[in-house]
């Protein structure tokens, strides 16, 4: 009788020791990768709203403890605890799991001046806000553009309260001159939050960085006093990892990989999955590598493609004093903005037959840049789809022409590169 008992209670004991290790690799995929959530995001009082893991409930429930840990800053980089002023607000959420693993979510916070009781404040499709919000008027009727899109996207939710996306919007206003012109994707709310943030990241020594691969000339070390020509790569969404050497299945980095010889340093950074480029990130890379090789100033390219050249028309219009000549390979951009690289030398490519960016992509901002008094230069491949870059970078004629133009000079023409 006893042995029985014995069997059944380490026959139940095996079984609860089962479910519980099943539950725990069942949801260890949940706990690795945890979301968090504010009650509101757009407040109106001096204390900071509160906030918890979306799946804390459940986990709590399951036993699977998370350590959370809330950390608060100011529009100018202050550590606070609670809101004095209206404005901007970060918070940054540390995650920590039981298996150890630490997550931290960066999210931005708005105050208003006032509370604003949204259910009896309807926000009009026309972007005229309550004078509760504490914007000037003449600031809203300038960046239409911005706002517009942005109230369609719901930034209340069904509580009455801000939504993430409004707190962004409302954050980069208030730092927007009614003066400014109207935003562009360089200069939207996305993109100043974006950069508020890595401000934020470089103080508090949690910056991103991209790892990058380095080729450099076979003679690169004969003369220790020479400067040498730079070419920032920017590859395509389907080499995005953590991995550097994912970048040498395409473009340049391919090349130079099945041994194509540069008269140049070529960095070769990987995007991280699911991400797209990001210019600050970016400058802060080259920062890097012109501290770390002996590359001359006034010859830095810039060259991506499908994604990547997305990137470099972002990082050209981004920083166009930085670089001697850019090369856009099937990307697209903000022909909006397009002018600012009216003195920038530049030569795009694109495929007829793309079916993943349209050709009229590219197409339009040399358009835009030619009527703005530039003279950049488009090569447009009849029977090519999206991979375009094969054909781009094969044409011997782009590298006499790149490794020929400078910084901050006219351009300099050479054999076989289409009129403007």
């Amino acid at each position: 009788m006893r042995s029985g008992l014995i069997g059944v209670f380490l026959g139940v004991l095996l079984t609860l020791l089962v479910l519980a290790l099943a539950q725990r690799i069942l949801l260890r995929p949940v706990a690795d990768d945890l979301s968090y959530r504010f009650s509101n995001y757009v407040f109106g009082e001096t204390q900071f709203p509160s906030g918890d893991v979306e799946q804390g409930r459940l986990l709590r429930r399951l036993l699977l403890p998370v350590k959370v840990t809330t950390m608060f800053y100011d529009a100018g980089y202050h550590q606070v605890t609670q809101a004095d002023k209206p404005g901007r607000y970060g918070a940054v959420v540390q995650i920590e799991t039981n298996s150890g693993r630490v997550q931290r979510h960066f999210i931005t916070l708005y105050r208003l001046p006032a509370k604003i009781f949204w259910e009896q404040t309807p926000l009009s499709i026309t972007a005229q806000f309550p004078a509760e919000a504490g914007l000037d008027p003449a600031l809203v009727r300038a960046q239409q553009t911005d706002i517009g899109p942005a109230i369609q996207n719901n930034l209340i939710d069904d509580d009455n309260n801000g939504a993430p996306g409004f707190a962004v919007l409302l954050a980069s206003l208030s730092e927007t001159s009614p003066a400014d012109p109207p935003a562009v994707a360089r200069t939207n709310a996305a993109a100043r939050d974006a950069a508020w943030w890595y401000g934020l990241r470089q103080r508090l020594g949690l910056t991103e960085t991209y790892p990058y691969l380095v080729d450099l000339p076979h003679d690169y070390n004969a003369d220790s006093g020479k400067r040498w020509p730079l070419i920032l790569f920017l590859d395509n969404a389907a080499d995005r990892g953590t991995d550097p050497p994912i970048v040498r299945r395409s473009g340049l980095a391919g090349l130079v990989h099945d041994g194509r010889q540069l008269p140049a340093v070529l960095i070769s950074p990987v995007c991280p999955e699911g991400e797209g480029w990001d210019t600050e990130i970016l400058s802060h890379l080259l920062d890097e590598v012109e501290a770390k090789y002996c590359i001359d100033a006034d010859r830095i390219y810039v060259s991506g493609i499908s994604a990547g050249g997305d990137g470099a028309w972002a990082l050209a219009l981004a920083q166009p004093e930085r670089f001697a000549a850019v090369v856009p390979i099937c990307g697209e951009s903000d022909p909006s903005d397009a002018a600012r690289l009216v003195h920038l030398p530049l030569w795009a490519f694109h495929g007829l037959k793309d079916q993943i960016i349209p050709v009229a992509e590219t197409v339009t901002m040399i358009q835009v840049i030619r009527q703005a008094g530039g003279h950049p230069h488009l090569t447009l491949f009849p029977d090519a789809g999206h991979n375009s870059w094969d054909l781009a970078y094969a044409n011997e004629a782009l590298y006499t022409w790149l490794f020929a133009q400078k910084r901050g000079q006219p351009e300099i023409s050479t054999a076989g590169v289409p009129s403007p």
